[in-house]
């Protein structure tokens, strides 16, 4: 049975709640699926009324934009611990479209938040999460310059930005809702469903090459 939270009285007992709640949102999301995680089941799933998640998030969408952000962390971490050195370009891109591709909610969460989760939330709470998400994009853009030393740091964030973008579109397009799979896996249209991890491996890889391919012209002044 819900039950209401008790005031946090500190930092510490705040984060704490904060934390029961993300991954009370995260159990119902993995589970229920976007559309059904409502802030309902979030705080039917952690225990508490409706009316207590607002002491600590001011909307579902801050809730998801919140997981979302720390999924991006955890993604930003661990391909800074892997690339320390000069790489090959297409192992770059394969790095960086798997750490995508390797964490689902971030692929799902990547393409709503530009259509819902950036909406019913307030300007302070954006502009925190864009410097949030701006300093992680700043770590991968730094590891892909020690992978691909001659790239500048425009070149090497324009890499980073062109994946997330075509994860956010490419998702959505092969995680249809159940009516339209139905309809796609018929064989009329089957040949036309692209599958999308080898997708966004194969994008991720033209677009590297491309930047690749300009940053070669610019250093020989072509």
């Amino acid at each position: 049975m819900s039950q209401s939270f008790q005031r946090a009285r500190s930092p510490e007992h705040k984060e704490l709640r904060r934390r029961m709640i993300l991954d009370a949102a995260a159990n119902v999301l993995d589970r229920e699926g976007f559309n059904d995680t409502s802030l309902n089941a979030i705080a039917q799933e952690a225990g508490v009324v409706k009316s207590g998640l607002y002491r600590y998030f001011e909307s579902r969408e801050e809730i998801l934009l919140e997981l979302m952000i720390s999924d991006v962390q955890v993604m930003c971490a661990a391909l800074t611990d892997v690339v320390t050195g000069p790489m090959d370009v297409d192992q770059v891109s394969d790095l960086i479209s798997e750490g995508f591709t390797d964490r689902p909610r971030l692929c799902l969460l990547t393409s709503r938040m530009a259509s819902t989760l950036e909406h019913n939330i307030t300007g302070d709470t954006i502009r925190a999460v864009k410097r949030r998400l701006n300093a992680c994009s700043e770590e991968v853009s730094q590891a892909i310059r020690r992978a691909i030393p001659h790239w500048t740091p425009e070149e090497s964030r324009r890499g980073m930005r062109m994946i997330f973008v075509l994860v956010a579109g490419l998702y959505p397009m092969t995680h249809p809702p159940a009516h339209v799979k139905s309809v796609m896996n018929e064989p009329e249209f089957q040949h036309v469903v692209p599958e999308f991890v080898p997708s966004v491996r194969v994008a991720a890889r033209a677009m590297f090459r491309g930047i690749e391919s300009m940053a070669l012209q610019r250093q020989n002044g072509t």
